[in-house]
């Protein structure tokens, strides 16, 4: 199983976080001299889970130049980061009271997380993608939270909180990259292509029961740049157990060397192409047994 586990997007998903934590350092550390404890808490969380989010979500959209669904992963990410931020450092703070300072923290910590991967995955519009945030988000946040205690009380307040917080952020979205790893069971890797963005190795999981692939922005997965590909060239469609991949009228994908007319089952090993990009499909049992 670990050979298909992308480093790369681990480490991308990992520095996102991290970029994501130090960006809601930066913003929240003027209002921290709130005096009341409650009200300091939820602008902290808030903007943890903001910045957290809002970049975790987008990043893979801002990459590629997916301008439109970055901006909506943003926004999404935003709002859901920001209510599951403030709500998690309330739950921590009550919990400090109650359970000591690294239970509390583990805790509140743990909420923000798991809201924080949900607006992630939100984004998306993918079931699969809700679920891997939700999890890897609960993870992340329950081992920054006690990060953020161990680190806070080791160092200098303003120092130690940003140190804390960015290790927050890496650890979210190198949870959140984990799990959506170990989690995929169907993706298409790309062998070789003439799109801008489709650079050789990249994967894209097939995480939702209908993906278009295409030159248009809002594609799925897009092919940018390839003037041979339709804005809407074809669809891979999940039913049950089995994926089938379909040209839209007008386009045209060889599979296995051979044009396809209409749905054609997806087996692992199956060498799809769409206009200059060659895919590799691989689904997790049978390439575990290879």
């Amino acid at each position: 199983m670990a050979s298909n586990l992308s480093r790369e997007k681990l480490l991308f998903y990992a520095a996102a976080g991290a970029l994501g934590g130090f960006g809601a350092w930066g913003a929240s550390e003027a209002f921290l001299g709130v005096r009341y404890v409650y009200g300091r808490d939820l602008l902290l969380g808030a903007f943890v889970g903001l910045f957290i989010a809002a970049f975790l979500a987008s990043i893979e959209a801002l990459s590629v130049g997916q301008w439109r669904q970055a901006l909506r992963g943003i926004q999404t990410g935003a709002i859901i980061g920001a209510i599951g931020g403030a709500l998690g450092l309330l739950v921590g703070e009550f919990a400090f009271d109650l359970l000591g300072g690294f239970n509390g923290r583990i805790l509140g910590w743990a909420v923000l997380g798991l809201l924080v991967g949900l607006g992630v995955g939100w984004a998306t519009r993918s079931n699969a993608r809700r679920r891997n945030g939700a999890i890897g988000g609960v993870i992340g946040g329950a081992l920054g939270g006690f990060c953020y205690q161990a680190l806070t009380a080791t160092f200098p307040q303003a120092f130690g909180r940003a140190i804390a917080i960015i290790v927050l952020g890496a650890l979210i979205g190198f949870f959140i990259g984990l799990v959506s790893e170990l989690l995929k069971r169907s993706w298409l890797m790309v062998v070789r292509s003439q799109s801008r963005n489709a650079r050789e190795g990249r994967e894209y999981p097939l995480t939702k029961p209908v993906m278009i692939i295409g030159r248009a922005e809002e594609s799925d997965i897009g092919l940018f740049g390839d003037q041979t590909v339709l804005a809407r060239h074809a669809i891979i469609r999940n039913e049950g157990k089995s994926f089938f991949v379909s040209p839209t009228a007008g386009g045209q994908v060889i599979v296995n060397r051979q044009p396809v007319s209409g749905r054609y089952a997806l087996r692992s090993g199956d060498r799809v192409e769409v206009g200059g990009t060659l895919f590799l499909f691989r689904e997790r049992a049978q390439s575990a047994q290879k």
